[in-house]
């Protein structure tokens, strides 16, 4: 589905903490989608460090328990998306946020990150 997707490109996938910093710094991602599970219980740690990187990636985290919504957004997460929504709400997701990381990454620092 993302790969149809026109403006957005997949660089890859990680399996662990280190492999994704790795991974997001060489390609210079405008936007991260990281499932609940790899961050465990160190959220706010790895929010940060992405958050951290030049240019900023965006960090959507999606997990399969609605209630981690709350805990994942106060680590500091852009958005967080269930892994049961409908492909066509996480696909509207990832368009608008794809835009704002343009807009946070183009010398708008306090670019208005609507969260959804």
């Amino acid at each position: 589905m993302l790969q149809e997707e026109p403006g957005m490109e997949m660089v890859g996938e990680a399996e662990d903490v280190e492999g994704l910093l790795s991974l997001v710094a060489g390609a210079a991602a405008d936007l991260v989608m990281l499932d609940r599970k790899l961050l465990g219980h160190h959220a706010r740690e790895l929010i940060s460090k992405l958050h951290a990187l030049r240019p900023r990636p965006i960090a959507i985290v999606m997990s399969c328990n609605g209630e981690d919504s709350r805990i994942i957004l106060q680590a500091g997460a852009d958005a967080f998306v269930s892994k049961g929504d409908q492909p066509d709400w996480l696909l509207e997701t990832l368009r608008h946020y794809t835009k704002h990381a343009k807009d946070l990454n183009n010398g708008e620092q306090d670019a208005n990150i609507d969260h959804f």
